[in-house]
């Protein structure tokens, strides 16, 4: 179940950075610098609230106040069907390698489109982490896991810089359209690699360069980039050969 404790200060200021970068096609709106602003060209990232996020670009002088006090609404763009054709979850899954019994975290979960993929491919004896800053949006998937009979998933509520989960206790960490949210990601990197058991890998989805989704240009992160902040940590890392219409994959493992 969701940790209920009083949420840092600094999760309420990542939550209005994230809310900007995650609105629907149809809407746009400034980050605390302004950087994301876009009037002639909104941005969806349709799951970049997530959790991961800790990334501001930029101060946080004149931020807006964003709610997610209704996860359906935002559920209806993020979970929608037509997000499969480019997302690609299955084939994700398939690449991750994921076996039944395993424990797998969605860092960054939002709404929850993950999480059923997930939760069938760990089986009746594997466990979900769903892992985000925001409560309203792990109330949203245990309502979810719930309806849909999925007993195997359980959130967390992460504290600052870290990811709630516990040291050696992940097969696997699936990260999407988050990283370039998260500040000091070669620490974060080393944490995550802690939580890790030996043989665990970090598997890491976000925008390509030219995606026509997704934060401003000037906040993509290259592959590259990628791949030495997980190096940094303590990972061995590279680019999964799998390609996806608007995103690359990072895979970072533990030997």
């Amino acid at each position: 179940m969701t940790d209920h404790s009083t949420r840092p200060s600094w999760q309420y200021k990542l939550v209005a950075v994230l809310a900007c970068a995650s609105m629907a096609v149809a809407v746009g709106c400034s980050t605390p610098s302004g950087a994301d602003e876009a009037p002639d060209k909104p941005i969806e990232e349709p799951r970049d609230h997530d959790q991961h996020h800790h990334h501001d670009h930029g101060d946080e002088a004149g931020h807006h106040d964003h709610s997610f006090d209704d996860p359906e609404e935002y559920a209806q763009r993020w979970n929608a069907p037509e997000r499969d054709q480019w997302q690609q979850p299955e084939a994700i899954i398939e690449a991750m390698g994921i076996e039944e019994g395993m424990t797998v975290a969605d860092i960054g979960a939002g709404t929850g489109y993950f999480i059923p993929f997930l939760s069938e491919a760990v089986g009746e004896n594997g466990t979900v982490i769903a892992v985000d800053v925001e409560e309203s949006m792990l109330q949203f998937i245990e309502e979810m896991a719930n309806e849909k009979g999925l007993t195997n998933v359980e959130t967390r509520l992460p504290g600052e810089g870290e990811s709630g989960l516990d040291e050696a206790s992940v097969d696997r960490i699936l990260i999407v359209n988050t990283w370039h949210h998260i500040p000091n990601r070669e620490e974060y990197s080393a944490h995550l690699r802690e939580r890790l058991i030996d043989g665990g890998s970090v598997w890491n989805v976000d925008f390509h360069e030219d995606s026509p989704a997704g934060p401003p240009p000037q906040h993509r992160l290259a592959p590259e980039v990628v791949v030495a902040e997980m190096e940094a940590g303590g990972f061995t890392a590279e680019v999964h050969e799998l390609r996806l219409e608007r995103q690359y994959i990072v895979v970072a493992t533990v030997e």
